[in-house]
């Protein structure tokens, strides 16, 4: 077996595609920094369809992503929290309610959507994940490619398929 030598790097063009993303307002200082990069890099990927939507914390993302995806079509989601440890467990609870509320929305509408929730313990922790914002914007747009380039292979694989089973 050859080993990869190289780290695939994907192309990254987000000429045409819609990316919408939601950002929870509790932790702004966090959150509003990682939209501003995102926002950034979206844009010097070609991202001209950006729409921006805000909820009281990372809590409420996963209900804002799929009322986004029941309202429009979007070729990706982005969504922005930040949740900082404090001296009872419900850091863990709005955390853990937030990935799985959000992995549950992308499964069930079919569409990527981009978990950049910082958990942190920490005010400094969390600002040195700030740059994760443009690192999900560029996974946003791959994620999004993907999924065209795979939809596209899929209805003659389907149509194959289908014959098969008969």
């Amino acid at each position: 077996m050859q080993r990869a030598t190289h780290l695939p790097v994907p192309k990254l063009d987000g000429t045409g595609l819609k990316i919408g993303i939601v950002v929870a307002r509790y932790n702004w200082p966090i959150t509003g920094a990682m939209l501003q990069l995102a926002q950034e890099e979206l844009r010097n990927l070609r991202v001209e369809d950006i729409h921006v939507v805000s909820t009281p914390g990372s809590y409420e993302l996963a209900t804002t992503a799929k009322a986004m995806l029941t309202g429009d079509a979007y070729d990706a989601l982005i969504c922005f929290g930040c949740v900082m440890k404090g001296e009872t467990r419900h850091d863990v609870v709005v955390s853990d309610a937030a990935a799985q509320g959000i992995q549950r929305v992308a499964l069930d509408m079919d569409v990527p959507i981009i978990f950049g929730v910082m958990c942190a313990e920490n005010q400094q922790q969390a600002e040195e994940r700030i740059p994760r914002g443009k690192e999900c914007a560029q996974a946003a747009v791959e994620m999004a490619r993907t999924v065209q380039m795979l939809r596209r292979a899929t209805p003659a694989k389907e149509q194959g398929d289908v014959h098969r089973n008969r």
